[in-house]
Parts: structure tokens; C-alpha cells; sequence
């Protein structure tokens, strides 16, 4: 069966009489909805953790990309009910796509991948490296820390994920990665983009925050480096997915 992109597969998917899965379609979840998992293209699929898709895991392949809060990580394995995952693998360490990381691998009893230069921030339980200066420091290193997970795997620009590569692309965290298929040029981007405007949760792209990004220029510097791949979707940790991506995608 093929499935249209923006296809949404809500949890628990429906079963016909008899047996075999029946789908129910709709072009995007309603808001506030976080119980379905939307078809964004071949073999990629998208996780909503939080309403209006404010924060995103993926699934590439048989490898959960990403894996929200603690709190977001407990209830994963439910919506993966029925589905194969093999390895579960970060775009960065930072706590709402890591917290919810080590639920996961306990409870898939699967391998977790992550950045080399995030690993051992991951393996440590806490956030990779923070700008320094800030007046909020204290109140943000406390809310960086998440569970330990142990790394399997030090992911490295060029590796294969789940039939992506891995691409660097640092600046929000010192060891942030993408990401990218060439044939479909489908781009998962982690945090080099916010997909959304955090006031009004409306579709946008935008810088993710200045207080939580490691370095700025280089992060700025990862965006164009992305846009030069030409994509035609590009995949969010925070927001919707973009389609047309090439002409909407800027350095900000």
C-alpha cells in the first residue's frame, strides 16, 4: 500500500475485522493533538510529542530519531506500538530531545546513538555546552539535566542512519547533527531552524533561541550549509514540516 505524504495514523491505529491495520487519513493532526504519527515521505514519519507539533521525534527507517522530555520519552513506546525499531539516535543532547531518551532504550531494549562531540553530555545526563554569560545560567543548567543513557554509537558526518546520512551541522550544540537523503532531498534538522514562533505556535522559520545555543555564528554558519543542499522537506524538532523548503529556507 502506498501513503500519501501527510498521511496521519492516529493511536491506536484501527484493525478490520478479521486483522491487518486500517488507516485513517487526514492532511494534519488538529491541534492540541499528540496521538498521531503523520507520513511525511518513503520510510519517514513524524512523532508529535506536544500540541501543534511544538516538539518532534522521527522515524527514519527502523530508527526513532529524537525522543522529547522524560516525561514525553514514557509514553513513546506506546505510539511505536506495532511498528520495528531498531535504534534510537539524537540530533543533539539537550533536554527536549534527550530527556526522554533513556525510557525509550529501556524499553525497546534497542542501541542509542548520538553526536560524537554530544555523546558524552548524553552519557553524563545533562545538557551539551551552554553559552556562557547569561543571567539565567543557573536556572537553565538545572533544567539540562535528564536521565543517563549509555551511547552505543558516536555518530559522525557521512555515517548512515535509518537510510539518512549524517551531516554536521553544530552551532545550537557543539556537536548537533542532521539528517539528509539525497534522492527525495529530505532534510531532518534537529535545532538549526525552530519551525514555529513560540508567542503565536504559528508555522515560521526562525533561529532557535540565543539563551540555549552554544555558538551562534556557527550555527548561522550550519544553516547555510543546509540550504546549499537544496532541500525539498525539511523535518523539525520544533514545528511543522516544511514542504517547498528551498525557497523558504533562509540564514536568520
Amino acid at each position: 500500500m502506498r501513503v500519501r505524504a501527510g498521511a496521519v495514523f492516529r493511536h491506536p491505529v484501527p484493525t478490520r475485522a478479521g486483522g491487518g491495520r486500517r488507516p485513517v487519513h487526514s492532511r494534519r493532526p488538529r491541534a492540541g493533538n499528540v496521538r498521531c504519527v503523520i507520513h511525511v515521505a518513503e520510510g519517514l514519519w513524524q512523532i508529535p510529542l506536544a500540541p501543534r507539533e511544538s516538539v518532534n521525534a522521527y522515524l527514519l527507517g527502523d530508527v526513532l530519531v529524537d525522543a522529547g522530555t522524560k516525561g514525553m520519552g514514557k509514553k513513546l513506546p506506546g505510539r511505536l506500538s506495532g511498528r520495528t525499531v531498531s535504534a534510537h539516535a539524537l540530533t543533539h543532547a539537550h533536554p527536549d530531545h534527550a530527556g526522554g531518551s533513556k525510557a525509550v532504550v529501556d524499553a525497546l531494549g534497542i542501541p542509542f546513538f548520538a553526536p560524537e562531540l554530544d555523546a558524552d553530555d548524553a552519557a553524563a545526563g545533562h545538557a551539551a555546552r551552554q553559552p556562557e554569560g547569561t543571567r539565567l545560567k543557573g536556572l537553565r543548567d538545572a533544567m539540562g539535566k535528564f536521565p543517563a543513557v549509555n551511547v552505543a554509537r558516536r555518530l559522525r558526518e557521512g555515517d548512515e542512519v535509518g537510510g539518512f546520512t549524517v551531516i554536521d551541522a553544530p552551532g545550537h550544540s557543539p556537536g548537533q547533527i542532521a539528517y539528509w537523503r539525497e534522492s527525495d532531498r529530505v532534510l531532518v534538522c534537529g535545532d538549526v531552524w525552530f519551525g514555529m514562533d513560540f508567542k503565536t505556535f504559528k508555522p515560521t522559520v526562525r533561529a532557535p533561541f540565543d539563551m540555549v545555543t552554544y555558538d551562534i555564528p556557527q550555527n548561522r554558519r550550519s544553516m547555510q550549509k543546509l540550504i546549499d543542499l537544496k532541500p525539498d522537506v525539511v523535518c523539525f524538532g520544533h514545528g511543522p514540516v516544511l514542504r517547498d523548503a528551498s525557497a523558504k529556507l533562509r540564514v536568520v
